[in-house]
């Protein structure tokens, strides 16, 4: 047939192509599908292939048919992947459609629905979507009974071999109360798209816009599990099946406690169940379908967050997330700091299944993003402890960069790294060292800084770039480097107006410090913690922690008597009696109201240095002449 066929196809909402074609030959008085469809590149007489041959015209068939050509693309089964179909939007293992033999449903024909629907051509669905009985194949006019087929045309309504009605066959109905829950799925592979939507809207909120095909195949292998007798030649076991994995769907995320895997499940299908049920709020996909301009049409689907690639009948969702593990070595943070961040809602709150638990995903590029700005505590403080700093003091160091360690891999933890990284200051430190002669210890030097935290970062910055000399005491020991540090006295005031180093990479600052690091801020000595009295403090008694923001504070308002001393070069008792005869505020115990006591000490110092010319005045007070 090389030119238009006499007579129009007709065209029914959600029939199938190949019904379409093979009542379109009835319709035109051609006695063999053949006898149309060879004329637009199908190659075989007794295979209809129509819906899925690379080698159909489909324009060509459309103008025979004067139909549109639209509608022809729409009703066909497109390769989707490997081995797979897209069955109006729902991809299906290629071998799951029915395209040898004629399925129909008896109470649909004798109810006036004479075309053949395409969801009859799923052979995952036993039972007809249109006149809810089970699908048949057998025309009993014959002793054998006759199978029908898509080659000799009598019409998709009629047996090809005595072309009587199929309509007068018995049809076995679908059971009342199962046709409920059997609707979602009736729903779900329906080429409507409005009907889709319906039986979406029947889903919890929080998956509605999951896949349709992860959706079709939890169905699909939860009614596998329920039954080993689901695949066999009982119908209705597979309708019972069927409805209650759809049950279970519906009532997410608690319907599958009341579905008993059967004992010859095999147990790669059920963990593959545990672990897509599990997340399926966490899996959408959006996909772009051809429609029939006679369906109805929606709006375009949300942006997809997991994709779900059919494989075989067990599909897995493809994900750029990446697990708590990966995570951690990818931002090179702690993978507890991680999942506390997470926990904190610092990351999407993306999830994977593991059996039947929620695990933790991130997205890459949210970890490449708000990793440096966690905060690894344990990781840090050892780190620091190595080095003989205070936490901040790390924190500096890692803000300029001139403490980087690496990201975690595999067998290497967090904690290696930092240590890792704090060796190769030190060495970087020990090829920066100098010969001095005089000197005093770099700590004692750094406690001329009061008030405020002390530039550890820029100090040792300067140290590398050479601006400040230095000497370390017993080169090999393994004391921690700042404690053997030492400079010239004539260091000093470049140390106390050094500011931070320039800041190279945002982190996330500590919030709370340990005793030990409050005092050392206030340069009290650390077996004085009456300096914090009246701070509140959290932690153990053994580890307080005090808030930064306290500690800084008091530091500003206060300062302590051996600071005032250390700074002005005045002894320290002699200190401790000025300020108590001049009734100088107590903040807390040893610790002076600042401003008060540091102008009455340099007034008394100015007054001493009038007296004494060999004193000079400096940054931080009065220091003996060395020149």
């Amino acid at each position: 047939m090389a030119r238009r066929a006499l007579r129009e196809a007709d065209l029914f909402p959600g029939a199938s192509l190949r019904g379409t074609v093979f009542d379109a030959c009835l319709k035109n008085n051609i006695p063999n599908s053949f006898g149309m469809l060879q004329h637009f590149g199908m190659p075989n007489r007794n295979r209809v292939l129509v819906s899925e041959s690379v080698h159909l015209d489909v324009a060509g068939l459309a103008d025979a048919l004067q139909i549109e050509e639209s509608e022809v693309v729409a009703r066909r089964y497109p390769p989707h992947g490997r081995g797979h179909r897209s069955f109006f939007g729902l991809h299906v293992m290629k071998g799951r459609i029915e395209d040898r033999v004629r399925r129909f449903s008896p109470a649909a024909i004798r109810d006036g629905s004479l075309y053949h629907p395409a969801t009859h051509e799923l052979r995952d669905l036993p039972f007809s979507t249109v006149g809810w009985d089970m699908l048949q194949t057998i025309c009993p006019c014959e002793e054998k009974g006759v199978q029908q087929n898509w080659v000799t045309v009598n019409g998709s309504s009629r047996c090809h071999s005595c072309g009587g009605s199929l309509g007068k066959i018995e049809p076995v109905p679908v059971p009342d109360e199962l046709r409920d829950s059997l609707g979602f799925l009736a729903g779900l592979v329906d080429p409507d798209p409005v009907e889709q939507d319906t039986a979406l809207a029947m889903l919890p909120p929080a998956i509605r816009g999951v896949d349709r095909t992860l959706l079709h195949d939890i169905v699909m292998n939860i009614a596998r599990a329920a039954s080993a007798e689901a695949e066999t030649s009982d119908f209705l076991v597979r309708v019972r099946a069927l409805a209650q994995a759809c049950d279970a769907v519906i009532r997410w995320p608690e319907g599958l406690n009341d579905i008993s895997f059967c004992q010859h499940c095999p147990e790669n299908v059920r963990s593959w169940i545990l672990r897509h049920y599990t997340v399926l709020d966490s899996c959408s996909q959006t996909v772009d379908v051809p429609r029939p301009s006679s369906l109805a049409t929606v709006g375009p689907s949300a942006a997809p967050r997991r994709i779900y690639a059919p494989s075989g009948s067990n599909g897995k969702v493809e994900s750029a997330f990446i697990g708590a593990m990966a995570a951690a070595r990818l931002g090179g943070v702690d993978e507890t700091a991680l999942k506390q961040a997470w926990d904190e809602g610092r990351f999407t709150k993306h999830v994977w299944g593991f059996g039947s638990l929620r695990v933790r995903a991130f997205d890459p590029s949210e970890v490449v993003a708000v990793a440096p700005l966690l905060r690894i505590a344990g990781s840090r403080s050892r780190a620091a402890s190595y080095l003989g700093l205070p936490l901040y003091g790390l924190e500096q160091l890692l803000q300029s960069r001139l403490f980087a360690p690496a990201p975690p891999s595999e067998g290497m933890k967090q904690t290696v790294t930092h240590l890792a990284a704090a060796r190769d200051l030190v060495d970087r430190l020990k090829l920066n060292r100098s010969e001095l002669g005089d000197t005093i210890p770099f700590v004692e030097a750094m406690r001329h800084v009061s008030g405020r935290m002390k530039p550890w970062g820029a100090a040792i910055a300067a140290m590398l770039d050479g601006d400040i000399a230095f000497m370390i005491q017993n080169v090999d020991v393994d004391t921690p480097i700042a404690g053997r540090l030492r400079v010239s006295a004539r260091a000093i005031p470049t140390l106390i107006d050094l500011t931070d180093p320039r800041v190279e990479m945002s982190i996330e600052r500590a919030d709370k410090w340990t005793q030990g690091d409050a005092l050392e801020c206030l340069n009290g000595n650390v077996s004085a913690p009456e300096l914090l009295k009246g701070l509140v403090s959290s932690g153990t008694p053994k580890k307080r922690l005090y808030s930064v923001a306290d500690v800084l504070e008091r530091a500003r308002m206060g300062v302590t008597t051996s600071d005032i001393a250390r700074r002005f070069d005045y002894p320290i008792k002699n200190t401790a009696m000025l300020l108590d005869a001049n009734r100088v505020n107590q903040i807390a115990p040893g610790l002076w109201s600042r401003e008060r006591a540091e102008r009455i000490v340099l007034s008394h110092i100015e007054k001493r240095g009038a007296e004494n010319p060999t004193l000079k005045r400096t940054a931080g007070g009065l220091l003996p002449h060395t020149d």
